[in-house]
């Protein structure tokens, strides 16, 4: 998954918001490494899963939550460059 932008929340909750998805897999409960081509940066267990605010102009993004501390800028999150692997 394509990661498009990250939202950090008060609670300590990271969101998101990931393209090319696989409708059919279930990701909350499993684990994903944060990758940008070789380099792996960090590995992340997603928690949950949220309603996408403006959904109609996004259909084809999800907003997935995480309780771990996310190591990556809000910049780096908009390059549409780092993606969530699949342990």
């Amino acid at each position: 998954m394509n990661i498009r932008e990250k939202f950090e929340l008060s609670d300590g909750i990271t969101i998101l918001a990931c393209a090319g998805y696989d409708p059919k897999f279930d990701v909350v409960g499993k684990t994903f490494s944060l990758v940008l081509g070789e380099e792996v940066r960090q590995t992340l267990t997603i928690s949950g899963e949220r309603k996408m605010l403006n959904q109609n102009s996004n259909l084809d993004q999800r907003a997935f939550e995480t309780n771990d501390v996310v190591s990556l800028s809000q910049e780096e999150a908009r390059s549409g460059e780092w993606q969530l692997i699949g342990e």
